[in-house]
């Protein structure tokens, strides 16, 4: 019989100005938030941010590979997205850029079991999706 295999997919969004510490204080709090040691934790973050600086020394520190996202797929998530900015509504059509990453990476099945997390200096944010697939 298959069991589910658990993936935690962490989305990030975050202003130019992020730096490592704000990406990885807000990484570490959805993960803790999200309390699944067992799962295969992945980060998810829209393609013009992925070759940031700051997010490949976040991701580097902890050894996390990074899935980028498509603008269209992020908007294809918004209906799914429980945080609404209006700002972020404007500047990227998703009402939170990191729910809306972490639920398309996550895939359609995907919940979000942490919810847009930001950090202290307001420069970065973190939401966390769960999806459960059969593994065979």
């Amino acid at each position: 019989m298959s069991r589910p295999k658990k993936r935690l997919v962490i989305g990030l969004g975050f202003r130019d100005q992020a730096s490592a510490q704000s990406i990885g204080e807000v990484l570490a709090d959805a993960v803790a938030k999200a309390a699944m040691p067992d799962a295969a934790v992945e980060l998810a973050v829209v393609e013009d941010k992925a070759t940031h600086p700051c997010l490949l020394v976040a991701a580097r520190a902890t050894r996390l590979s990074i899935t980028t996202i498509a603008a269209e797929a992020l908007r294809a998530a918004d209906p799914r997205v429980a945080t609404r900015s209006e700002r972020v509504l404007r500047q990227r059509g998703v009402g939170s850029v990191c729910e809306a990453a972490a639920l398309a990476a996550a895939g359609a099945g995907a919940r979000l079991v942490v919810t847009r997390q930001v950090s202290t200096d307001r420069n970065a944010t973190a939401a966390a999706a769960l999806s459960e697939d059969i593994a065979p």
